[in-house]
């Protein structure tokens, strides 16, 4: 399981490169579901986690697919931070 996520991350990359979408200008809001996705699944590990992965995984893919520009995936980073935010606040 632990592989997985950077697995994730290397077809991410891939997709990007791959991509018709090139010279899109938009998607930073999927970049942040994206991330969200992602490291929710990354904290819930074996619980929830092993169900949120498949869709964080698509989420990733079709992020990086649909919006290539890495100046974009900036909000991947805003996701994460934006899902501990939440966790943080739910907990306390």
């Amino acid at each position: 399981m632990i592989l997985l996520w950077p697995a994730m991350l290397v077809a991410a990359v891939v997709a990007a490169r791959r991509s018709p979408h090139r010279g899109r200008a938009t998607g930073v809001g999927w970049w942040t579901l994206a991330g969200a996705l992602f490291l929710f699944s990354l904290v819930t590990g074996f619980s929830i986690g092993l169900f949120v992965a498949p869709v964080a995984a698509a989420s990733v893919i079709w992020a990086a697919w649909r919006a290539p520009r890495w100046r974009l995936a900036s909000g991947f980073v805003l996701g994460c931070v934006g899902i501990v935010a939440v966790l943080v606040a739910l907990n306390t």
